[in-house]
């Protein structure tokens, strides 16, 4: 079977029997392609450990990070696994592939204190802006509903540092404002509870759920588009990049910025790390120390003057849950 072949039966199986997502197909199929294009059009039943290890030292010379190409190793393993499962290999030649330089430090993007206040600004001028228009059609009622949304969108992003697939995935059931907090599935099985301490992001949800009761809707989504389908999580990536262009942020930075810069200020501010990890869902403490070693504490030209969005007097108790079976 040719390596073209091969890659197109891969990728059908992962829509049809693995049910990957859209973005996790792009993913194997962009760098399942440069490993075909790389290895000459060599078919899959010829290709050797040896044939991986030149294709991984070849990148390790190129402009990637060593992340990429753990996600190229990642994507070469669960492949050639499936084509030792189909039978057209006998043995998968990836078993044993690693990368053989040390991961690097990267270091996790922070914004400034002036950045925070003009991102979260911005959805609140928006609000300000549409309100007088807001029940004079429903264009405007649109306008003002999807900016009432980014709002807390936003300030959900960096008050309880969500992942954004966490935050899509959000029902409006997690949401307890009774009790000031909600649930987040997390990934894997694992599950938190984080509280609301915020009175101005408690205000904000209460909000954007009066508007979207309004609204008839089929799905039990929390974030919901124009349409009233539940938003994605290029729909997210979309609204932060529009608010980051209104705040004149002239620096690349995603919606992670939000979630590695309240963590930073936690961390700044004293909080116990284990309860750091707890809050961001880590399962590893090793992921949460990065945030001990950012110039945020290091620096006071670049400290964040801004108060932490969950103070150490206020810290929630978060109950870590499995998903329901």
């Amino acid at each position: 079977m040719n390596g073209q072949q091969a890659i197109a039966e891969f990728l059908q199986h992962g829509q049809a029997v693995r049910n990957l997502s859209d973005r996790t197909l792009r993913a194997y199929q962009s760098d399942l392609t440069q490993f075909h294009a790389a290895i000459n059009d060599t078919k899959m039943v010829d290709v050797t450990p040896e044939d991986l290890d030149g294709y991984l030292d070849k990148l390790g010379t190129g402009p990637y990070r060593d992340t990429s190409i753990r996600r190229k190793v990642a994507a070469l393993k669960v492949f050639f696994r499936y084509l030792e499962e189909q039978g057209i290999v006998h043995e998968s030649p990836a078993r044993k592939l690693k990368i053989k330089r040390p991961v690097e430090s990267r270091v996790p993007t922070v914004l400034s204190g002036r950045e925070i206040r003009s991102l979260l600004a911005a959805p609140k001028q928006q609000i300000a802006d549409l309100a007088a228009m807001r029940d004079q059609s429903p264009g405007g009622r649109n306008r003002y509903f999807c900016a009432v949304r980014d709002n807390i969108i936003l300030e959900l992003l960096f008050s309880t540092g969500i992942r954004i697939g966490e935050l899509v995935a959000l029902n409006v059931g997690d949401v307890d404002l009774d009790h000031k907090q909600i649930q987040i599935t997390g990934r894997a099985t694992r599950g938190r509870i984080v509280a609301l301490t915020s009175e101005g992001v408690l205000a904000a949800m209460t909000n954007y759920l009066d508007l979207r009761a309004e609204r008839t809707l089929e799905t039990s989504a929390l974030f919901v588009g124009r349409s009233g389908t539940r938003l994605t999580i290029y729909s997210i990536e979309n609204i932060f990049k529009k608010h980051v262009r209104i705040a004149e942020i002239k620096r690349h930075i995603t919606p992670h910025a939000l979630r590695h810069t309240m963590a930073a200020m936690l961390v700044s501010s004293g909080t116990d790390i284990r309860e750091v990890q707890e809050i961001l869902g880590h399962a590893s403490i090793l992921s949460t120390q990065v945030y001990a070693r950012l110039p945020i504490q290091k620096n006071r030209r670049q400290h964040i003057m801004v108060e932490p969005p969950m103070p150490t007097s206020t810290m929630p108790k978060l109950a870590i849950k499995k998903r329901p079976e």
